[in-house]
């Protein structure tokens, strides 16, 4: 009998356990508020203007279910201006994951495609030829979240 009333009381244990750890586990990211801010990253490859990339997002907008557009700038680390407006990048959650997409300018139109992983990096692939490379290919490109610096406006 006290086997039995353990048995029992280690089941209902087990049952708590997994419904408190629930909402932790299946909390969706809310991509209007992870994505916007400053991206410094590299990308894995000697390119002719340097490695050092950087976006900048200052809105995402939802689109549609698990779909929204974010607004930014994208380019060489140091010549990226802040300011509003730039190109529309794509935004996209599929089981709990979330991924930006879009294409670089300057009539190249290499695609760039990253996912975010956890709070504050971004990781993923550009499109693009390295020094002395007549074809493009994938580069390895990761990018941390800057902290604001003081007197950056939100």
């Amino acid at each position: 009998m006290a086997r039995m009333i353990r048995w029992y009381f280690a089941i209902f244990a087990f049952q708590i356990l997994l419904i408190s750890a629930a909402p932790v586990s299946f909390a969706q990211v809310d991509p209007t508020k992870a994505l916007i801010g400053t991206w410094d990253g590299q990308v894995e490859a000697n390119l002719s203007n340097g490695n050092r990339r950087t976006i900048i997002i200052n809105s995402v907008t939802a689109k549609g279910e698990g779909e929204w557009i974010a607004k930014g700038r994208f380019g060489v680390t140091d010549q990226v201006k802040a300011g509003s407006g730039g190109q529309d990048m794509s935004v996209l959650s599929k089981d709990n994951d979330v991924f930006v997409e879009f294409t670089t300018g300057g009539g190249v139109n290499n695609p760039v495609r990253l996912k975010l992983v956890g709070d504050n990096k971004l990781e993923g692939t550009l499109h693009t030829a390295e020094l002395g490379q007549k074809r493009p290919s994938d580069k390895r490109f990761k990018l941390e979240k800057v902290a604001p610096k003081a007197g950056d406006v939100k």
